[in-house]
């Protein structure tokens, strides 16, 4: 479906809660004390403003992992991002891909610029839990150590997708050991680590959008494998994969995300007539209660006539993501045309795009600045143009 934007009433502004975006090195914090089990996201590199957490600690509901739709690349750090192809090897179907299909990772080892890098970690004393051998052949059997599990309680894909989540760790030239899988059901979904250590492993999922994994650790106090400790609360780890997904984060906290009449990207969070999806794809805020510009030089297409060497021309400008949509300018109508109503051509239509001028240089890394024109028909008085925007970057099908 494609919508015609037009100007609407200023509507009360609605609070901006959306959730903190971290990267980098993330380590989540399983810490028994008192009898319970306290869970936090801890970051040293993270890319939101450092007064909403001064020591890099962040409550998991407060804050979502960032992972890019960029490629994968092991020589190029610097650009490298979180979308691979699934390997053709049969040791990798539990990811629930087929060979040579996009999966989105959170890798093991150090990752591209900007990308979340999760693993676990516990400061616990020592003596504070049981050692023991887990009967798992993918644990180490040599040596009682004080494990913790934790296990898998729920995995919620992107809503309107069908996506699978694993876990596994890897060593060069043998297979994965795979610690969780909602592809395959022979998986036991539990992963342990020993307390007072720090462990890093792949997260894996089959699409883009916001991923909900939930997690419960438990552990024994001993001695062996005795007195276990209550089960902690389940808590939900939130990744955002590909750009879309981070827009949604940013703008929508836990709860919203969860509820797709508001934060589904044809839902109209700020009831100013305009999609989430349309507020993304021109900049402007989706809880504003109106279309305005989240900076100088976004904002909805404009539609002005030019004069160029003599020629008048129906011209619109609009600002444009450089990845992930698709933009289709249509000017226009029958001469002297009254209202929107069509029939709409591309006919005669050029369009160029630009980076935008110094002043607003800080948007040309995400942005670029698109001009569509048509010379103006003889005796033409009026007309209307508009422009249709097909999602990608793994959005659902159809236009806006």
């Amino acid at each position: 479906m494609k919508s015609i934007i037009s100007l609407l009433p200023l509507l009360a502004p609605m609070a901006h809660s959306g959730l903190i975006s971290i990267g980098g090195h993330v380590d989540i914090r399983n810490h028994y004390e008192n009898g319970a089990w306290n869970v936090a996201l801890r970051t040293s590199d993270f890319t939101s403003d450092p007064t909403n957490s001064p020591d890099g600690v962040f409550a998991p509901t407060a804050a979502f992992l960032a992972l890019s739709d960029k490629p994968y690349s092991s020589t190029n750090p610097a650009e490298s991002g979180a979308r691979a192809l699934r390997p053709a090897s049969g040791s990798f179907d539990f990811i629930g891909a087929e060979p040579g299909a996009p999966v989105w990772r959170a890798v093991q080892g150090t990752p591209g610029i900007g990308e979340a890098w999760p693993g676990f970690d516990n400061d616990q004393a020592a003596g504070t839990f049981g050692s023991y051998i887990p009967n798992d052949s993918r644990v180490p059997q040599g040596n009682a150590r004080p494990y913790i599990r934790i296990s898998l309680v729920d995995y919620q894909p992107p809503h309107g997708k069908a996506s699978h989540f694993s876990m596994w760790n890897s060593t060069s030239g043998q297979p994965p050991t795979i610690w969780m899988s909602t592809f395959d059901s022979s998986v036991e979904n539990s992963y342990y680590y020993a307390a007072g250590t720090h462990t890093h492993m792949w997260w894996g999922f089959t699409a883009t959008g916001i991923h909900r994994v939930t997690l419960q650790a438990s552990a024994f106090l001993g001695p062996g494998e005795t007195n276990p400790t209550a089960s902690g609360d389940p808590f939900t780890v939130i990744f955002a994969a590909g750009t879309v997904a981070r827009w949604q984060a940013r703008w929508f906290d836990a709860a919203e995300l969860d509820n797709p009449a508001i934060s589904d990207l044809f839902a109209d969070a700020d009831r100013d007539g305009l999609s989430n999806f349309l507020e993304y794809a021109f900049g402007t805020h989706p809880r504003s209660g109106a279309a305005v510009p989240l900076a100088d030089g976004l904002g909805l297409p404009s539609f002005s006539l030019v004069e160029e060497s003599g020629t008048l021309y129906q011209t619109l400008v609009y600002p444009r993501r450089r990845a992930g949509l698709r933009f289709d300018p249509e000017i226009y109508q029958p001469l002297f045309a009254e209202s929107p109503a069509g029939p709409w051509s591309d006919a005669g239509v050029t369009t160029t795009a630009a980076d935008f001028p110094p002043a607003q240089a800080a948007l040309n890394a995400e942005w670029e600045l698109v001009t569509s024109r048509r010379p103006v028909p003889s005796g033409a008085t009026t007309g209307f143009g508009r422009v249709a925007v097909t999602p990608g970057d793994g959005l659902m099908a159809g236009s806006q």
